[in-house]
């Protein structure tokens, strides 16, 4: 490394979880789909059991996601078990591997500094990197 470069470590601190309230913020939900159009809008679908519907989450303005099953998060469990996270489904994260890894997806990314937002299902997760927080639409499920 070249003298007068410092090396940036987003995760130093260790994972820290915020609130992200939602109105599925604690049901259990399944994911459907997830779609990302050409000008960087990020569409997942889930259902949620507690009210039998349809969950839609549009993000603009994102840089970066992550689909992962319960063992890429092994972790974020176990952070949230000294800590607790502020809701079981829908929150924000910081302080993981993944910013480790790749901190500069984080430096343009977020609303609030260095912050994702997570939606944790029983089986899968979608982690989002992005600028605005996204819309939340509870519709009735499809037949």
């Amino acid at each position: 490394m070249a003298e007068g470069y410092k090396v940036l470590d987003l995760a130093a601190t260790g994972v820290e979880f915020a609130p992200w309230a939602t109105e599925v913020e604690n049901d259990q939900l399944t994911l459907h789909t997830v779609a990302l159009s050409e000008d960087r809008i990020l569409t997942a679908m889930f259902s949620s059991k507690e009210k039998q519907a349809n969950v839609t989450f549009t993000f603009d303005q994102v840089d970066a996601f992550r689909v992962l099953d319960e063992g890429g998060l092994l972790e974020l469990w176990a952070a949230s078990a000294e800590k607790a996270r502020p809701a079981q489904t829908t929150f924000r994260v910081r302080g993981h591997m993944w910013q480790k890894e790749s901190p500069l997806a984080w430096i343009h990314g977020t609303e609030e500094p260095y912050f994702s937002y997570m939606i944790a299902t029983d089986w899968d997760c979608l982690e989002v990197i992005s600028r605005n927080p996204p819309h939340t639409k509870v519709g009735p499920e499809s037949s």
